[in-house]
């Protein structure tokens, strides 16, 4: 199990009690949330890394990475 640390947060009442009608861990949930958005700055980091050492994403890398992370099918590729 990983380490913990007790904090105190403030949030809206309303979004406090929006997030309870979905869950009775109001603290799992914010953790999950938090990871989510971690995750996504370290793939934003690497991304970046990538295209400083590589150039920009053509295209036609757009259309392949949309297709991989949506599955979407039949998409048209880019000229």
């Amino acid at each position: 199990m990983a380490k913990t640390r007790k904090v105190t947060i403030t949030l809206p009442v309303e979004l406090l009690e929006s997030m309870r009608a979905h869950t009775d861990n109001v603290s799992g949930y914010l953790t999950e949330l938090a990871e989510r958005a971690e995750r996504r700055r370290l793939l934003r980091d690497e991304l970046d890394h990538y295209q400083g050492e590589f150039g920009a994403f053509t295209d036609q890398e757009m259309v392949e990475a949309q297709a991989l992370l949506h599955g979407t099918e039949g998409i048209e590729r880019a000229a």
